[in-house]
């Protein structure tokens, strides 16, 4: 596994999680548009938004900001019916405008330090807002990081193809030199898996899938990734 050289994360519910007691969430931001701010519109509005291509409002910073402050506003004039079209952008408008400050979740650091020792490159891939940097300074976490490659920034969403091949282009791997970890099935396995990255499901063993490795916590990862934490099952990661 040592010839794996660039180990990519997702961001959200991987490394970092909302800072407890926070205001500004998705929720509020929900709200604040006229919708139903509960947690199954906010899952639907997540899966909508899955593999958005909005490379055309990325050119920029303030394109990108534009794009979602108009999209918040179009979505409270909609009175709450919201068309599919309209639907698939909400979650990347929320993510600029709505996002919550920082903090590590429990390994997060320990984890980094250590590949980062063992020579590995470590870059952040995630669906987020322009600001992903200082949002994952925020968490104390930027050090460790090499490369940090965002939603709006990149045009593309996971599991879009697009932003696993500019994850590659910008840390200078090949997709067999890189692994892929985080803690969603659909964004951080399988579709970096479809363009060849090997990947690491974060998740209880409950639910355990086939075909792809897996760990408890990020305590494991270093382990894995360096050898010496035996698989617990056959794997497609070596």
């Amino acid at each position: 596994m040592r010839s794996r050289s660039l180990v990519i994360f997702d961001a959200f519910g991987t490394l970092v999680t909302s800072r407890r007691g926070s205001k500004r969430t998705f929720l509020a931001g929900l709200a604040q548009a006229g919708l139903n701010s509960s947690p199954a519109m906010l899952r639907e509005l997540q899966a909508a938004s899955e593999g958005l291509d909005h490379s055309g409002w990325s050119g920029s910073r303030a394109a990108y900001c534009g794009w979602a402050t108009e999209t918040l506003a179009a979505v409270a004039q909609t009175g709450g019916d919201l068309p599919v079209s309209l639907a698939a952008h909400v979650v990347p408008a929320l993510e600029q405008c709505h996002q919550a400050a920082m903090m590590a979740l429990p390994g997060a650091s320990d984890c980094l330090t250590e590949l980062r020792r063992a020579g590995f490159t470590i870059a952040v891939c995630s669906n987020w807002g322009w600001d992903l940097a200082s949002d994952i300074a925020t968490a104390g976490l930027a050090a460790s990081i090499d490369v940090f490659v965002t939603s709006a920034q990149a045009g593309y969403r996971k599991p879009h193809p697009r932003i696993y091949h500019h994850t590659l282009e910008r840390s200078g791997f090949s997709a067999h030199d890189a692994v892929f970890i985080g803690d969603s099935l659909r964004t951080d396995v399988l579709g970096p898996q479809r363009v060849g990255i090997p990947s690491v499901l974060v998740a209880a063993p409950a639910t355990c899938q086939t075909g792809h490795e897996q760990v408890a916590s990020l305590d494991e990862v270093p382990g894995l990734l360096l050898g010496t934490r035996l698989p617990a099952r056959p794997s497609n990661l070596l």
